[in-house]
C-alpha cells in the first residue's frame, strides 16, 4: 500500500485528491405521517453529509433509478425543479469555490453562506438613499474589480482575501489608509446586515479578525490670510467664477453650510436676518429646523440674488436649473453631485488666481469655519451646535485635527 507523504504524494508520485459527488435520496425512515424526506447527499472520501431539500413525499412516488419524483405525485414538477436547482448549485459551488469541501457546500446549500456576496450587496443598497447607494456601490465595484468581476460566496471572503485586497488598494490604486478603512467599513456593513438577516453565521464574519486602521484625515481649510486673498481676488462680475466664490463664502459665513443645503436653500428659509432650514443630509431622520442669525457678510451676498418679489419656494442661488423637473429625490441628488464636482473645478481656478496652492473644495468652507471658530470662540459646545454635529465628541475630534498651531507655538517656546 502506498502511503501519502505530508504533501499528499504517494510513494509512486500520485497526488491525493478529494473527490466530491452528489446524489438525491430519500430519508432512511418515514416520518410520523408516513412520508419520506428528500435529501441531497454529498459524498467526500466516502463520508456523507445530507442537505434537506425541503419536501417530503410518499415512498411510492419516488423513482430511485431516475432520482426524481414520479408523475403520480401532484407536485412532481415543482419538486423536480427544486432537485435540479440544488444539484446545479452544488456543482457550481464545487467548481467555483476555492476553499471547497463537503462541509462548505453543505452549509452553503442550507442557506447559511450560500448567498453570493455581490448579488446580496447590490440588493442591499437598492432601497438606500441615493448618496448611500452611490458611495457603497463605488466600494462594491472596486472590490469586484479586484476579484476579476467574478461573484463570490460569503464563505469565500476570508481574512487573507481582505488583507490582499487592502494591499492592492494601497499599491495599485494608491488609496490612503483612511480611504481604505472607509471602503472596507462599507463591506463590513454588508456582512453585518447579512448576519442580522440570517444569511451568514456570526462566526463566518472575517471582519471579527480584522482591525480597520484609520489615519489622520487631512481637512483642507484656509488661513485668515488665504481667506482674504480668496475673498478679494478680482473676478468678472456675474461670471461662473464670481458666482462660485459667492456660494463658497456664503457657506462659510453661514456656519459651514454643506453644498447640498446651499443648492436647495429657498427664500422661505430666510426671514429678515434669520436663516432656518432642515439639513438635506439628515432630513429623513431629523426634521427639526436649524436656525442661525445671518452674518451681514452673507446678507450682502444674498442681496445680489434677490429679485423684487421672489417666490418663497424659489431657490436663493441659481445652482440647480429652475426649469428642470426632478421626478425623484435621487434625480435631485444626482444633479447636486454633478454641480458640486463642477463647482470644485471652478474653486481650483479661483485659488490659482488668488495664489492659493491648497486643493480647495466646497466642503473646505465648513473646515475653514470650524478652524476659525476654534481660534476665536473657544466654546466647543457653541461650535458643535453651529456645525450641527449630533454629539459634542464629534466636534472635539473634528477640531483637534486643526490644532497644529498650538503644538507649533509650544515648540517655539521650548526652542526659541
Amino acid at each position: 500500500m502506498d502511503l501519502p507523504d505530508i504533501d499528499g504524494q504517494t510513494a509512486k508520485g500520485r497526488t491525493r485528491t478529494n473527490t466530491i459527488s452528489f446524489t438525491v435520496e430519500l430519508g432512511n425512515k418515514p416520518k410520523k405521517d408516513g412520508q419520506y424526506s428528500l435529501y441531497l447527499r454529498i459524498t467526500e472520501n466516502r463520508k456523507h453529509r445530507r442537505v434537506y431539500i425541503g419536501f417530503d413525499i410518499p415512498l411510492k412516488d419516488w423513482n430511485p433509478n431516475k432520482k426524481e419524483v414520479r408523475r403520480s405525485y401532484p407536485l412532481h414538477e415543482v419538486i423536480n425543479k427544486k432537485i435540479d436547482a440544488i444539484k446545479s448549485d452544488a456543482i457550481r459551488l464545487k467548481a467555483e469555490s476555492k476553499n471547497v469541501n463537503s462541509e462548505v457546500i453543505a452549509e452553503n446549500l442550507k442557506g447559511r453562506s450560500s448567498t453570493y456576496f455581490f448579488q446580496y450587496a447590490y440588493g442591499y443598497i437598492t432601497n438606500k438613499p441615493y448618496n448611500t447607494q452611490r458611495n457603497v456601490r463605488t466600494e462594491i465595484n472596486k472590490f469586484l474589480e479586484y476579484i476579476d468581476n467574478k461573484d463570490l460566496f460569503f464563505a469565500d471572503i476570508t481574512v487573507k482575501l481582505l488583507t490582499d485586497y487592502e494591499n492592492w488598494l494601497r499599491t495599485k490604486k494608491g488609496n490612503t489608509t483612511n480611504t481604505i478603512s472607509k471602503g472596507l467599513s462599507k463591506i463590513r456593513t454588508i456582512f453585518n446586515q447579512a448576519i442580522k438577516e440570517g444569511v451568514l453565521p456570526m462566526q463566518d464574519n472575517p471582519f471579527l479578525m480584522i482591525r480597520l486602521k484609520e489615519g489622520k484625515p487631512e481637512r483642507i481649510r484656509l488661513t485668515e490670510k488665504e481667506l482674504e486673498a480668496f475673498r478679494t481676488v478680482p473676478l468678472p462680475e456675474d461670471s461662473l467664477l464670481w458666482h462660485t466664490r459667492n456660494y463658497w463664502l456664503c457657506a462659510f459665513y453661514m456656519a459651514g453650510m454643506r453644498f447640498s443645503d446651499i443648492s436647495c436653500l429657498q427664500w422661505k428659509n430666510i426671514n429678515g436676518n434669520r436663516l432656518s432650514y432642515v439639513m438635506q443630509k439628515t432630513k429623513n431622520t431629523v426634521t427639526q429646523s436649524h436656525t442661525i442669525q445671518l452674518p451681514k457678510q452673507a446678507e450682502e451676498i444674498i442681496l445680489h440674488y434677490r429679485s423684487d418679489k421672489p417666490s418663497p419656494t424659489d431657490n436663493v442661488f441659481p445652482i440647480l436649473n429652475p426649469d428642470k423637473v426632478y421626478t425623484t429625490e435621487a434625480d435631485v441628488l444626482k444633479e447636486i453631485s454633478r454641480k458640486n464636482a463642477l463647482i470644485n473645478k471652478y474653486l481650483k481656478k479661483i485659488c490659482f488666481l488668488a495664489g492659493i496652492t491648497k486643493e480647495l473644495s466646497f466642503h473646505s468652507a465648513r473646515h475653514t469655519f470650524a478652524d476659525l471658530g476654534r481660534k476665536k470662540v473657544k466654546d466647543v459646545y457653541a461650535i458643535s451646535k453651529l456645525l450641527r454635529h449630533s454629539k459634542i465628541n464629534i466636534t472635539e475630534k473634528y477640531l483637534s485635527e486643526f490644532d497644529t498651531d498650538t503644538t507649533d507655538k509650544a515648540l517655539e517656546s521650548i526652542f526659541g
